[in-house]
């Protein structure tokens, strides 16, 4: 899926960016640029898509997206808003901003494997994500040639774990057609904004891409490798998990809000996306903490 291309310039004296995402007025849009971008999550939940991939994330999430990797965060706190607040530690460096061939030096090898495997995006599990996190904090205050030393620390952490888990498939591959991006950056937003209503439909999106119905549904599944439907129901689902976390909510009540108007149905799409039905999910959560 290809996203808007977005253009990102470091600040005056500093060679590469470092930033809390809640210090800026930042839409949800789904984008991509030429710098490799890592982002940790301190705290809360909400919907990650990078490349084809579609999932949800909660405390200390830790993903690094490879050059050009489509992608976008939206947090459940500030869904159906202008500007999406959540605080999130963001990273973005272009991969030629020390020279061409740094990152090919013989002590850079295990780095440079890390950013070719970032191709795909990177998931780092939790004790990973909360020490690099603490490092990403530090670097946002740094000045000088400590902040190039503790930047060179954050890769080699990184490059070190061997359980970082790849997030869009194999067989992504972004398209460079500008009308793809366009319909489907349009499609994508308004699912966002109006994932929680029912009436939400194949075939408003269908009118809203300028399609048939069946032209529609083929143009969304070359583009996503999802249906239509499938792609709404993760999003749903997502969302479900939190307010069951979240809230003492009756399981009738967190499906309305959901964007399902039957229990059976909620369900059994719970089922098929947690292996679990919504009420094992609340009770096997509840007895972790």
């Amino acid at each position: 899926m290809k996203a808007s291309y977005e253009k990102l310039v470091p600040v005056e004296g500093h060679s590469f960016r470092c930033f809390n995402r809640a210090s800026l007025q930042s839409p949800v849009k789904w984008h991509r640029h030429p710098e490799i971008e890592l982002t940790y999550i301190p705290s809360g939940a909400g919907s990650r898509m990078v490349g084809d991939h579609i999932g949800s994330y909660t405390d200390h999430d830790l993903v690094l997206l490879g050059s050009e990797l489509p992608h976008t965060w939206a947090s459940d706190e500030y869904r159906g808003e202008l500007y999406d607040l959540h605080s999130a530690m963001v990273l973005q460096f272009h991969p030629e901003f020390l020279g061409p061939d740094f990152f090919r030096l013989n002590e850079m090898f295990e780095i440079l494997a890390l950013l070719q495997r970032s191709s795909r995006g990177l998931w780092f599990p939790a004790e990973v994500a909360s020490r690099v996190g603490s490092q990403m904090t530090e670097l946002e205050e740094q000045r000088g040639a400590i902040r190039l030393v503790t930047f060179l620390s954050i890769l080699h952490s990184l490059a070190q774990c061997d359980s970082a888990e790849p997030l869009a498939s194999e067989l992504y591959r972004a398209t460079n057609n500008e009308e793809v991006e366009t319909r489907i950056q349009v499609i994508c937003d308004h699912i966002t904004h109006h994932l929680t209503d029912p009436e939400l439909s194949h075939a408003e999106l269908a009118s809203l891409a300028e399609m048939n119905a069946s032209a529609f549904s083929r143009f969304f599944k070359q583009s996503t490798g999802r249906t239509v439907s499938a792609y709404i129901n993760e999003l749903r689902i997502g969302f479900a998990c939190r307010l069951l976390t979240d809230t003492d909510d009756s399981i009738l009540s967190i499906s309305h809000q959901s964007g399902y108007q039957n229990l059976s149905n909620f369900n059994r799409r719970f089922q098929q996306h947690r292996k679990m039905t919504p009420r094992e999910y609340r009770n096997r959560f509840r007895s972790a903490v």
